[in-house]
């Protein structure tokens, strides 16, 4: 009898244990990823193109103190870009949809290389450009389980740009500017946004890494990891 009455209680205790935990549930959500393929690369693209024209050659032509040369097609870029890494804070609304907020940072650099009489390209100039993006984020997780999940997201909000340049070797600039402010990033404010179709995460209920593909500020791809609490 006392033997029954113990399991009794045993079990009793176990099922209120669950019922606390249930209730306790894990709402909050951090992660961090880095990510490739951003926007900010393909605008710095566009921005180095236009700046490498014609017009930029002819004007590159007088800098050099080791000769004159025509160099109005005798320009090259060399852009590098950085990868972007990601911090996000979620809160579940639901066991199906979590809102929250991320912010983003990424770094690219530019530089012109211009050509002297012997064919030989030079660095004449470079510029570093830092990008900072906030965005609110919703998160609509479709499948999964205690150890998977599939989701899709989307975040929208504002991305800052902030640059420097500087010109390099023997290179100068007729006038303040000249050269330089061309292979800047564009500076100030836009549309920062993320939409990431296919989301797939793996591991424990608190502890997951994560794969997201998709277009945005946050990168075509990234990899990274969510802790629950």
């Amino acid at each position: 009898m006392k033997k029954f009455q113990f399991m009794s209680l045993v079990a009793l205790m176990l099922l209120m244990s669950s019922s606390v935990m249930a209730q306790n549930e894990s709402k909050s959500e951090i992660s961090f990823s880095v990510g490739g393929g951003t926007p900010n690369e393909k605008n710095i693209g566009e921005a180095i193109g236009e700046a490498l024209g014609t017009a930029i050659g002819k004007s590159v032509a007088t800098i050099f103190t080791f000769g004159q040369v025509d160099l109005a097609d005798k320009t090259q870029k060399d852009a590098s870009y950085g990868p972007v890494f990601n911090l996000q804070y979620l809160y579940s609304l639901t066991s199906k949809v979590k809102v929250g907020a991320a912010l983003s940072y990424q770094r690219t650099s530019n530089k012109l290389l211009v050509a002297d009489t012997s064919g030989n390209f030079h660095e004449v100039a470079k510029a570093t450009n830092d990008y900072f993006t906030v965005m609110p984020v919703v998160k609509a997780v479709w499948a999964g389980n205690k150890n998977i999940g599939f989701y899709s997201k989307v975040a929208a909000g504002v991305c800052i740009a902030s640059n420097s340049a500087k010109m390099v070797g023997n290179a100068k600039e007729n006038t303040p500017g000249e050269l330089t402010d061309q292979i800047k990033s564009d500076k100030g404010t836009r549309f920062g946004y993320q939409v990431s179709a296919l989301g797939f995460e793996a591991g424990t209920r608190n502890l997951r890494g994560f794969v997201e593909l998709g277009y945005g500020f946050q990168g075509f791809a990234q990899v990274g990891a969510n802790f629950k609490f």
